[in-house]
Formats: structure tokens, C-alpha cells, sequence
């Protein structure tokens, strides 16, 4: 019998998350949510390679920041009243700016984790390093 139906799965892509930092509240003091959410694997891919070199090798930073970019829901970080208000044009200023750089990394991190992108980024870089 087939196991066919075992890989009969949606696409995780457009999966949502909320994720909450403590200094972003409502006019009450109530934590106003983050949502993130997962993107294709054609878009990462596609994020993955603006941000190689020539000589295959990754800009962590920049890819950091366009996966955050690409996977905030809310607010929508291209949005341009949100760059605007950050005194930026290009939204991949943006996460450098709203955020700490602690916050940052929580966004990075959960960012990183609804794509499943924490191991294979792991990996990547032990392979690089060995």
C-alpha cells in the first residue's frame, strides 16, 4: 500500500504566527502582536540568491533582513506610511531601525523558525566552517 497520502500536504506557505515584544503596546499598555508568516520556498530561494556574491558566499545580515521584510504581515514593513515614519525609502532599513538589537534577533529568530530555516541555516554554516 502506498504512503503517497503522507505527502499530500498543504504548502506552509502563508502560515501565520504572532509573536509579541514587549515594547510595542495599544494606547492601554496591551502588547499590540507581530504577525509573521511562512513563504514559499520559491520566494526564499529567490531572497537566498540577491543575497549571495559571485563567489557563493551569503550576506547573513541582508538576508535577515528581506526574510523579515518578506514574512511581517503586520505591520507591513513595506508599507509607506511605516517607512516614512522611520525616515527610510527602502523597507530593508526598516527592521534595523524599529527594532533593538535584541528584538531584532527574537524577530530574526521567529522568523527563521515559521520558515523551518533554523536547522538548514545551521547546517549551512557548519558546512561552511568544516
Amino acid at each position: 500500500m502506498s504512503k503517497l497520502s503522507a505527502f499530500l500536504r498543504p504548502a506552509p506557505a502563508g502560515k501565520t504566527r504572532e509573536l509579541i515584544l514587549d515594547r510595542f503596546t495599544d494606547d492601554e499598555g496591551n502588547p499590540v502582536p507581530f504577525v509573521i508568516q511562512c513563504l514559499s520556498a520559491g520566494k526564499s530561494d529567490a531572497i537566498m540568491q540577491l543575497c549571495t556574491d559571485k563567489e557563493g558566499q551569503l550576506n547573513a545580515a541582508e538576508f535577515g533582513d528581506r526574510m523579515i521584510v518578506e514574512s511581517m504581515v503586520e505591520p507591513n514593513l513595506k508599507d509607506a506610511e511605516v517607512c516614512q515614519y522611520y525616515g527610510v525609502m527602502d523597507p530593508l532599513d526598516v527592521p534595523g531601525i524599529m527594532f533593538s538589537p535584541g528584538e531584532k534577533k527574537i524577530v530574526e529568530d521567529a522568523v527563521m523558525d515559521i520558515n523551518d530555516m533554523k536547522d538548514a541555516i545551521k547546517k549551512l554554516k557548519e558546512a561552511k566552517n568544516s
